[in-house]
């Protein structure tokens, strides 16, 4: 932790996330309205004291859809990420560890994956299954599964290897045990750093196909569909485009920021670098 505190990316980068998800966690009690909530009355408002960053077409609020926007966008993108550093992690794990046929079945069905555009891919998913918040979960967390496979598979390489984990094999440790025991905690640190760089790029892959109208439905609160509903009225009303527009840039940068400070604090040569 101490060290975390003397890295500059990582502190504001951790401040920037910790303010936002803290925000969104406890939307029912800042957001200032109901996001739904329509004030005809209203409409195109410009940003006051009394709404602080304006109104939508619709008369509602753009800072209590944001702050709902955010709890929208780190739930989808928290449970993608999370499905895909699981699986990926894992296959990429067994493909490393056991090598032979496993090992090509896995990384050549992975190949696969990458040859596709990750956001065709992830729309192509969406069209599929239906547009809705579980599909675009499994669309992020699929696309997202041969990153995770392949930053696994990497380092199970060269620790399957080492001298503790032959010796393991020697005393009769079966290969579930030491995989849980010897290769999980020795890869886990790029998987862990992948995990924050990719909760950035999962927020901006649900917002765009939010844009889309294949994410989020309204009228529930999104970043992306905002920025979608507001481009009608930009020159009547830029606020509508341009605040939710900003709010994704700022967890985005937050996420990266950490990612990039995890990074340097736990890459020893990084470290050493600084």
């Amino acid at each position: 932790m101490g060290t975390l505190i003397k890295n500059r990316k990582g502190i504001i980068g951790l401040s920037i996330v910790f303010i936002i998800a803290t925000t969104a966690l406890l939307a029912p009690y800042v957001a200032p309205y109901d996001p739904t909530q329509m004030h005809f009355q209203d409409r195109f408002s410009s940003p006051s004291s009394h709404y602080l960053l304006g109104t939508d077409f619709y008369g509602r609020d753009i800072l209590s859809r944001i702050i709902y926007g955010y709890r929208t966008s780190l739930l989808i993108s928290s449970l993608a990420v999370m499905i895909a550093s699981t699986l990926g992690s894992t296959l990429g794990i067994m493909a490393g560890y056991f090598g032979g046929q496993l090992d090509t079945l896995i990384m050549r069905t992975m190949d696969i994956l990458f040859a596709f555009p990750v956001l065709l891919l992830a729309i192509v998913i969406v069209v599929i299954v239906g547009p809705g918040l579980v599909s675009t979960i499994l669309a992020i967390g699929i696309v997202y599964v041969p990153i995770f496979s392949r930053i696994a598979r990497g380092p199970t390489l060269s620790v399957k290897e080492d001298g503790y984990v032959e010796a393991a094999k020697a005393l009769g440790e079966g290969s579930f045990r030491i995989i849980l025991k010897h290769i999980i905690p020795n890869v886990s640190v790029p998987i862990f750093v992948q995990i924050t760089i990719s909760l950035a790029t999962a927020i901006l892959f649900e917002s765009s196909l939010s844009f889309l109208g294949l994410g989020t439905q309204p009228p529930n609160a999104s970043l992306g569909l905002m920025v979608s509903e507001g481009r009608n009225y930009i020159e009547i009303s830029p606020w509508g485009t341009l605040f939710p527009g900003l709010a994704i840039a700022l967890v985005v940068l937050g996420f990266n920021l950490l990612g990039d400070g995890l990074q340097q604090i736990l890459n020893p040569k990084l470290r050493i670098e600084r």
